[in-house]
């Protein structure tokens, strides 16, 4: 279901260098190779939410098949035609961000059980449960607020559609997607990961991160 190929790390590895700047990245994330570690969100939909300010004009709307075009655009490379394809016809959902008339930002939920290829797991969804995931700016409207606002902007629509619980998964490093999703209401529900030791891999989980057996993980029910 994700398109997860070595060229894709590359373009992946090259977008992180130039958010984060050498240091950072040499400090943080070339050991995080070696020692994967994501922390994981969760969050009741039944509102309200706090509002986070954008400093661009946006809008939010969900994508349909024609609309396609712009995500390849938007990430080029990272995306092929079938696999986005396949994705809605799966129903998943996603957002596309708009400033004016540019295409700027993506964000994808999936609705139903999925393959987490940095993890190498298999997440595991209750009903009513959603997992956001690949939420993508463009590095020139970085910086302004969307990615909170877009959060924002999508968590009434997922209210609306019936989903009760929102469930997303960061990189250790990756600290402003933690901040913006913090900003919204999200807690921090466990973590896990793995140790990556000459190809062998040790893995971990903690908090309300649970292992089910066969490969899959999931978030423990809501008391």
């Amino acid at each position: 279901m994700h398109v997860f190929d070595t060229a894709l790390k590359i373009r992946t590895a090259v977008d992180i260098f130039g958010e984060v700047g050498a240091k950072r990245f040499i400090r943080e994330i070339v050991p995080w190779v070696f020692l994967r570690r994501f922390f994981f969100y969760s969050q009741s939909l039944k509102g309200p939410f706090p509002f986070p300010s954008c400093q661009l004009p946006f809008r939010l709307e969900l994508v349909k098949e024609k609309d396609l075009p712009f995500l390849l655009d938007v990430r080029p490379g990272f995306y092929h035609l079938s696999s986005l394809q396949k994705r809605l016809e799966e129903e998943h959902l996603c957002f596309l961000g708009w400033s004016g008339q540019n295409p700027v930002h993506i964000r994808w939920v999936f609705v139903n059980s999925l393959y987490l290829p940095y993890l190498r797991q298999k997440f595991v969804l209750r009903p009513g449960e959603v997992f956001v995931d690949e939420a993508y700016t463009r590095p020139e409207y970085r910086r302004h607020g969307v990615y909170s606002y877009a959060g924002y902007l999508m968590r009434p629509i997922l209210q609306n559609l019936g989903y009760g619980r929102l469930i997303c998964a960061f990189a250790s490093w990756n600290v402003s997607s933690q901040k913006g999703s913090e900003k919204l209401g999200m807690k921090k529900v466990g973590e896990g990961g793995y140790r990556n030791i000459f190809g062998i891999k040790k893995f971990y989980w903690e908090g309300s991160v649970q292992y089910c057996g066969d490969g899959k993980i999931s978030i423990k029910k809501e008391e």
